[in-house]
């Protein structure tokens, strides 16, 4: 057994970084940045060099995932680009699961049919509210009518795999605004839902404005009232929670981002994207000029060789996130020993605080309880 396919499974993920906007959202610390029309080509050349150098068709890759940023702000011609790159240099499968990300604001249906036609096959699509007033919070640059016409663009234009992505907790948000937007979106009924409770990020327009006073703190307890909310509303409307932020239709999990919390192996291509190669994960520069000038060979921000210690904490780590919690019989398989044998007393702690509870499942014998779901980091930092 070689060790990508100790560690792997014998097959790879990719993500490509478009690191582009209308203009950045008032919460977004993501290298991200509004360009003109030659920022944008240089940076699409630099990223095709950089897919070129790193040519690699001795693995097959069943995902692949372009992300921003807005992949949807580029022309029909790069991002046809982009993909025939792809195709040209790894081994894309032929049942890959490919999402492009999309912002309502640039998800023309001429975007659309271009990104079908070069084999997108999944689009998520960044609403966040459809609420005016927590649009403007957010500092985000679509209506409720746009987003609502990308999503209808996306269908039209053949995408049967829809993911729209939701926010929580949102500063000043009153009662019944978040269930609004989330009854809004299940009816729509797309493929998959995303509900995430805002970050403040340091140093962000809307972190600072709201150290200063001139916006409310995010409720807390309002948050995980939606959140939970979100859980029955979804549940009853036919989306199985697989993990703590994520909710499918039957066969609709996002098969790249299983990857990551399965702790499997994926390409990085573009300013900030991380690789993760057998046990060393690496990242690219977060330097986006720097990337261009150096036409996609600038040196790594990061590049760490995780110890077998690490590698196995963070799989459990990263098992809790979903639903059926981490997967015992993998682990051995990989690690040649058990949980239980290395961590049984942190197991046996989170199950006496109600955080995880057992299961009738020999190979997912623990998961994350209602309860452990509200404070999940502490399971985590057991692990880490």
């Amino acid at each position: 057994m070689t060790l990508m396919e100790k560690f792997n499974g014998g097959t790879a993920g990719i993500y490509v970084h478009v690191p582009f906007c209308v203009k950045k959202c008032r919460y977004c610390d993501f290298v991200s940045c509004p360009a003109d029309a030659g920022t944008k080509k240089r940076y699409v050349d630099a990223l095709l060099a950089e897919i070129v150098m790193r040519s690699d068709k001795t693995v097959p890759c069943d995902t692949v995932f372009i992300g921003g940023g807005t992949p949807s702000v580029l022309e029909i011609e790069d991002l046809k680009r982009i993909g025939a790159a792809l195709r040209n240099h790894f081994d894309i499968t032929n049942d890959a699961e490919i999402t492009v990300e999309a912002n309502p604001e640039s998800l023309t249906p001429e975007k659309a049919a271009a990104m079908r036609e070069f084999g997108a096959n999944r689009i998520s699509i960044g609403f966040q509210s459809l609420a005016p007033r927590a649009l403007g919070v957010l500092g985000r640059v679509h209506t409720k009518k746009r987003a609502l016409e990308a999503c209808n663009n996306a269908v039209k234009a053949g995408f049967d795999n829809v993911n729209i992505d939701l926010m929580l907790g949102l500063p000043g948000e009153p009662e019944g605004e978040f269930e609004c937007s989330l009854r809004e979106v299940i009816a729509l009924s797309p493929a998959h839902i995303s509900v995430y409770s805002l970050i403040l990020e340091e140093g962000t327009p809307l972190e600072k404005d709201i150290s200063e006073g001139l916006v409310p703190e995010p409720d807390e307890d309002r948050d995980r009232a939606d959140y939970h909310l979100a859980a029955r509303l979804l549940r009853e409307a036919g989306y199985d929670r697989y993990e703590i932020s994520n909710f499918a239709k039957p066969g609709r999990r996002s098969r790249h981002n299983l990857r990551y919390w399965e702790q499997k192996m994926y390409f990085g291509f573009g300013p900030a994207a991380a690789s993760y190669i057998g046990d060393r994960r690496f990242t690219n520069t977060c330097d986006i000029g720097l990337y261009v000038d150096k036409g996609g060979d600038a040196e790594l921000s990061e590049d760490d060789t995780l110890s077998l210690d690490e590698t196995m904490r963070e799989f459990m780590m990263l098992g809790f996130r979903l639903a059926e919690g981490p997967d015992f019989r993998e682990f051995e398989r990989r690690f040649g020993t058990s949980p239980m044998a290395l961590y049984g007393d942190r197991l046996d702690e989170l199950e006496r605080k109600g955080l995880i509870g057992r299961k009738n499942d020999a190979a997912r014998p623990y998961a994350l309880t209602e309860k452990g779901l509200d404070f999940a980091n502490i399971v985590f930092r057991e692990f880490v």
